[in-house]
C-alpha cells in the first residue's frame, strides 16, 4: 500500500495562525447547517465538521508570500539568492487559469480559504469509507501524528503548494495561482484499485494528477500493483483528448534511511519504487535553499528533474488544516507539488502539449544546480543528467516561455517503441574475495538500425538476477555513447529473511538518462557483486527503448 511522504524532520509548530472562520464540530454525516451556515464534513465518525463561510474578498496582498523562498529566494533563511522556482518571472506570463490539477492524497481541506476560490465545484471525490462518494474529501481528525504534522493534512499541505489562491489577502501563494482545484483522498481507503481509479476519473479533463505518495524509504524493492501501471499507460494514451494528462510523482526521501556499523547513510535508489520507474511519471527530487541534495535525497537514474524544499532549514510555508498555514512542511512531498505547479503554467501558456511535451520541455529548461558536482554529464545533444539532480532544478519562467512557442511531438500515439528480445546469459556474478577486484558480470544487447529512435525519450530495462543478497550488487547500463544508468546501488537492508532487499524478479528500472541520444547500437549491462559472501548469477534481461 503506498503511503504519503513523511515529514523528514520532527515537525515545528506553525507559526502562522489561522484567519477564516471555522466551525468544529462533532460527528456528522454529509452536511447541515451550523452557525456560520451551510456545513460539511469529511462523513460517519469524524471528528471535523466545515463550515462553509463566504470566500474572502480576492484583492490584496498574501501576507505570507515573502515567506515562500521558494518561489523567490532572497536569502530568507540564510540560503543562496536566486535558488527557486522563478516563479515571480513566470506570472508575468501566466499563472495557470484553465488547468485542472488534480490532488490525490489523503485528504484535501478544499474549503480552506486559500484553495475554495480554486476549486471546481462537484468535481472532487472522497474515497474515505462512510464518506464515499462525496465531493468533498476533507479531513476527518483535528489529532498530530507522532511527528507533530496533522493527520490528514498531507493532501492540504501538497494542494496550497500547487494552487493556493495569490492576492486574496490571506495565506500564500501557490506556484499555480488560478488553476483549477479537483481533490481525490484515495490514500485514505487503503486500497490499490481507489488509487487507481483515482488517477484515471475524469481524465478528459483533468490535465494534471499530483501524487506526493510512494513506496517506503527502506532501501528494499518495492513493486507498483499492476493497476496502477495500467492506469498510467492507458491514462497517458487516451486522457485530454489524446494528448495524456500529466502524472508527477516525488522520487523518494531515503536518502539515509538507515546507518552502517562505520555510521556511513545507507541510500535507497528512485528506482526501488514501482511507483516512478516507467515512462509515463515524472519523477521529482529535492534541493535545498542552497540548491543542493539535502540528505534524505535519493538518486535515480528515472528522476526527470527537482525542485525547492527543506534541507537543515529552512522548511516550506503552506496551508494546512483548520484554515490554517505551516511553515514546517519538507521532502520531495513539498517539491513534487511546485512541479505540479509548473506543468499548470505551460499548458496555460499552451493547452496544446502532449505529456511528452512536458517531459521534453522540463527537462530542456532545467537549471543546472549544484555545478561542481561531478555527477554532471552532458549528453549528445547538449543536455545533462545527473543521478542526484535529474537535469537540474525546474525553472518555471524559462518552461513556461519554452511551453508558449513549442512544437509538439505528439501524444502515445506518436511515440516510437523498440522492445528488444530478452537475452538470457545466465552467467554467475563473480563473488569478491579478499584483496582481489571486483568483476562485473557483463553481458550486452545490440540493438540495430531498424530500430530508428533518434532521440530518446525514456528506457526502461527489466532484469531477473538470483542472488542470495541482492542488495550487494551495484547495476549499470551503458549506452552506444558511453553514457552509464547507475540503476542499483549495493545497500544494507532492513528486515529480517535471507534477503530483505528483495529480488531481482522481472524488475522494471527506468532511465531518463539517454535523453536525445539515438537508440541503435551497443547497450551493456554490468552487475557488480560489491560484498563477499553471498553469490548469484545474471540471468535475464531485456531492454525496451521510447523516443522519436
Amino acid at each position: 500500500m503506498p503511503r504519503a511522504r513523511a515529514a523528514i524532520a520532527p515537525a515545528r509548530p506553525a507559526s502562522v495562525a489561522a484567519v477564516i472562520a471555522l466551525a468544529l464540530a462533532g460527528c456528522g454525516g454529509g452536511g447541515g447547517t451550523g452557525p456560520s451556515g451551510p456545513t460539511v464534513s469529511a462523513g460517519a465518525g469524524c471528528e471535523l465538521t466545515y463550515a462553509l463561510t463566504a470566500s474572502p474578498a480576492l484583492s490584496g496582498a498574501d501576507p505570507l508570500l515573502g515567506r515562500q523562498w521558494h518561489l523567490r529566494n532572497t536569502g530568507q533563511g540564510g540560503g543562496t539568492p536566486g535558488e527557486d522556482l522563478r516563479a515571480f518571472e513566470a506570472w508575468a506570463a501566466t499563472r495557470g487559469a484553465g488547468v485542472r490539477v488534480a490532488v490525490v492524497d489523503d485528504a484535501v481541506e478544499v474549503v480552506h480559504a486559500d484553495l475554495f476560490p480554486n476549486l471546481v465545484a462537484d468535481a472532487s471525490f472522497s474515497y474515505r469509507a462512510g464518506n464515499r462518494g462525496s465531493v468533498w474529501p476533507l479531513p476527518c481528525t483535528a489529532a498530530n501524528d507522532r511527528d507533530g504534522s496533522p493527520i490528514d493534512g498531507h493532501g492540504t499541505a501538497v494542494a496550497g503548494l500547487v494552487l493556493g489562491r495569490d492576492d486574496n489577502a490571506v495565506g500564500v501563494s501557490g506556484v499555480a495561482p488560478r488553476a483549477s482545484l479537483v481533490a481525490f483522498d484515495a490514500l485514505a481507503s487503503g486500497q490499490d484499485l481507489d488509487i487507481a481509479d483515482a488517477l484515471l476519473r475524469d481524465n478528459p479533463v483533468n490535465a494534471i494528477y499530483q501524487n506526493s505518495w510512494g513506496s517506503p524509504d527502506d532501501g528494499s524493492l518495492h513493486r507498483a500493483p499492476q493497476s496502477f501501471r495500467q492506469a498510467v499507460s492507458s491514462g497517458v494514451a487516451a486522457g485530454r483528448g489524446g494528448l495524456g494528462p500529466i502524472f508527477v510523482f516525488p522520487s523518494g526521501n531515503g536518502g539515509c534511511y538507515a546507518r552502517d556499523g562505520n555510521g556511513a547513510c545507507q541510500s535507497d535508489d528512485s528506482n526501488f519504487d514501482g511507483f516512478v520507474n516507467g515512462p509515463g511519471v515524472i519523477a521529482v527530487c529535492a534541493v535545498d535553499d542552497t540548491g543542493r541534495r539535502p540528505f534524505y535525497g535519493e538518486p535515480g537514474a528515472n528522476v526527470l528533474l527537482c525542485a525547492p524544499s527543506s534541507g537543515d532549514a529552512p522548511n516550506v510555508t503552506t496551508t494546512t488544516i483548520r484554515g490554517a498555514w505551516r511553515d514546517d512542511f519538507s521532502g520531495t512531498s513539498a517539491s513534487t507539488p511546485m512541479v505540479s505547479g509548473v506543468v499548470a503554467l505551460m499548458l496555460s501558456a499552451n493547452p496544446g502539449l502532449s505529456w511528452r511535451d512536458v517531459r521534453l520541455i522540463l527537462a530542456q529548461t532545467a537549471r543546472r544546480n549544484d555545478p561542481t558536482d561531478p555527477g554532471w554529464i552532458p549528453s549528445v545533444d547538449g543536455h545533462a543528467h545527473n543521478h542526484k539532480y535529474g537535469c537540474g532544478v525546474v525553472d518555471a519562467a524559462a518552461a513556461a516561455a519554452r511551453a508558449a512557442r513549442w512544437t509538439s511531438v505528439g501524444g502515445s500515439d506518436r511515440l516510437k517503441t523498440c522492445e528488444m528480445p530478452a537475452r538470457v546469459p545466465s552467467i554467475a556474478i563473480p563473488d569478491p574475495r579478499a584483496g582481489q577486484p571486483m568483476v562485473p558480470a557483463i553481458d550486452a544487447m545490440v540493438v540495430p538500425p531498424t530500430c530508428d529512435i533518434a532521440e530518446i525519450e525514456f528506457v526502461e530495462l527489466t532484469l531477473t538476477a538470483a542472488h542470495t543478497y541482492s542488495g550487494d550488487l551495484r547495476i549499470r547500463l551503458t549506452s552506444p555513447t558511453g553514457s552509464i544508468s547507475e540503476l542499483a546501488n549495493a545497500r544494507l537492508c532492513p528486515g529480517s529473511g535471507s534477503n530483505p532487499c528483495g529480488a531481482y524478479v522481472d524488475w522494471p528500472f527506468g532511465s531518463a538518462r539517454h535523453l536525445g541520444a539515438a537508440a541503435a547500437g551497443t547497450w551493456t549491462l554490468e552487475l557488480t557483486d560489491m560484498a563477499p559472501l553471498d553469490a548469484g548469477t545474471l540471468d535475464r534481461w531485456s531492454l525496451r527503448i521510447h523516443g522519436r
